[in-house]
């Protein structure tokens, strides 16, 4: 898969390449960040991909994970 630029139609509209919706699906969450746009794509069985990140999550203390959100959060408004 290749960088490649895009530019966005009148009507708002933007051609996703066939690379990436091959791979990521024709599915996606816009997220305005700063001073970006960030696509994420929409699982097919997001309930079910959830619950594989919670198993992995599970042996970690709740306190630990709240201070690396709070940590990741206070470097990202850096």
């Amino acid at each position: 898969m290749t960088n490649s630029i895009i530019e966005m139609e009148k009507n708002g509209k933007i051609y996703i390449p066939k690379e990436v919706r091959a791979k990521y699906g024709t599915k996606f969450f816009i997220v305005p960040y700063k001073d970006k746009i960030i696509l994420y794509d929409i699982p097919e069985r997001p309930i079910e991909d959830l619950m594989k990140l919670g198993e992995k999550l599970r042996d970690i203390p709740i306190d630990k994970l709240k201070n690396d959100i709070d940590e990741e959060a206070y470097h990202d408004l850096r």
